[in-house]
C-alpha cells in the first residue's frame, strides 16, 4: 500500500505500508514521476514508512535503484521509520546509504525528520508536512 502526493510547493508526500511487493514499487515510482514538482525546482520529500514492517531484499534493490536515477530532481529526502522495526531501519539506512547521495538520510524520531526537511522548507511546505505526518493510514 503507497500514496504519493504534492499539496504543497515542492514538498513531495510518499507515505508506504506492508505489504510493499515489487510491483507497488514499480507502480508507486511511475506515480512519483508524474507527480515530482519539477516545474517548482527540486523536490524535498518526506517519506512515511512508519507503517512498513519489512521489505523483500529484492524490492529494496529495486526501490534503490528508482532512487539512485531521481538524485537529480530530488533536493532532500527523509525517511522515517517505526521505532518497532529495527529491521526496516537498516533496510532503510542501505537504501539511502546505496543511492549514491547525502540529500537522503533515515529517521526513527519525527521531530528529527521534520527539523531537518524544516531547513529547506517553506513555512506553507513545513504546515502541510506536519499535516501530513499527522494522517494515519485509512
Amino acid at each position: 500500500m503507497y500514496s504519493v502526493a504534492n499539496r504543497a510547493g515542492r514538498l513531495l508526500e510518499i507515505r508506504v505500508a506492508s505489504p510493499f511487493t515489487a510491483q507497488d514499487a514499480m507502480a508507486m515510482f511511475k506515480q512519483i514521476y508524474r507527480t515530482m514538482p519539477r516545474e517548482k525546482g527540486l523536490a524535498l520529500v518526506i517519506a512515511d514508512l512508519r507503517a512498513l514492517r519489512l521489505i523483500d531484499p529484492d524490492v529494496v534493490d529495486l526501490v534503490t535503484g528508482f532512487m539512485r536515477l531521481d538524485n537529480p530532481y530530488v533536493e532532500r529526502n527523509a525517511f522515517l521509520v517505526s521505532d518497532a522495526s529495527a529491521l526496516l531501519l537498516i533496510q532503510s539506512e542501505r537504501m539511502v546509504k546505496q543511492s549514491g547521495t547525502t540529500m537522503r538520510r533515515s529517521f526513527r524520531l519525527r521531530t528529527e525528520a521534520e527539523t531537518w526537511m524544516g531547513e529547506l522548507l517553506s513555512p506553507v511546505e513545513r504546515a502541510r508536512m506536519k499535516v501530513f505526518l499527522d494522517e494515519t493510514l485509512p
